[in-house]
């Protein structure tokens, strides 16, 4: 097992005991005993709890981002491109995967010195961003008029999914179905289009 190997593999056990347990319950010689080894070992890649758990928290929000870091649109519409944009978020927003670790990361937050920024930069960062650079795209064009296309993308990336979002961190509801995910993203294109529609 080389390096790399094994820093992935003292994440993955981490990630599996913070996730059951929370920040506060676990310590290092948890960890310690779910990887193995000597704890000179496990201080060689993490100098704390605090920095193994947001690496742990990095390496989580960066897999389940995959979709939309990668996001090309497959249809020229401006309305379909937001909707499949709308649809990805959703996959990966709503998964109860996905909510487990926000309710995680909201409780530790206050804690965890640095976690909310990790979140912030790894998690809804990356997907304002893929959206802002399809905006800005279209803005190039003419289609839209828009003058920050990352408020706008932040703006949109919310109406499309964060509502259904915010059900599911406070458990307020089942999982939204298909359809009710599909109408959630329509009507909040539908909204943004109007508004940003060629001046």
């Amino acid at each position: 097992m080389n390096s790399e190997e094994r820093r992935e593999r003292i994440l993955r056990e981490a990630a599996a005991l913070f996730t059951v347990h929370g920040y506060a319950g676990v310590s290092m010689n948890d960890v310690l005993v779910a990887v193995g080894g000597s704890k000179g070992t496990l201080y060689r890649y993490f100098t704390d709890k605090t920095d193994l758990f947001r690496s742990t928290v990095e390496m989580l929000i960066d897999e389940r981002n995959k979709p939309l870091r990668s996001f090309h649109p497959s249809d020229s519409d401006p309305a379909e491109a937001l909707r499949e944009f709308g649809r990805h978020s959703a996959a990966v927003v709503l998964e109860p995967g996905a909510i487990a670790l926000h309710r995680l990361i909201t409780a530790e937050a206050v804690r965890v010195e640095g976690l909310g920024q990790t979140f912030f930069q790894h998690g809804p960062a990356v997907g304002y961003t893929a959206l802002a650079h399809y905006l800005d795209t279209l803005a190039a064009s003419g289609l839209v008029g828009i003058d920050d296309t990352m408020l706008a993308a932040a703006q949109l990336y919310h109406a499309m999914v964060g509502a259904l979002q915010m059900r599911l961190l406070i458990n307020a509801d089942d999982r939204p179905t298909a359809a009710e995910i599909e109408a959630s993203i329509s009507a909040a294109v539908d909204t943004f289009l109007n508004g940003v529609g060629r001046r």
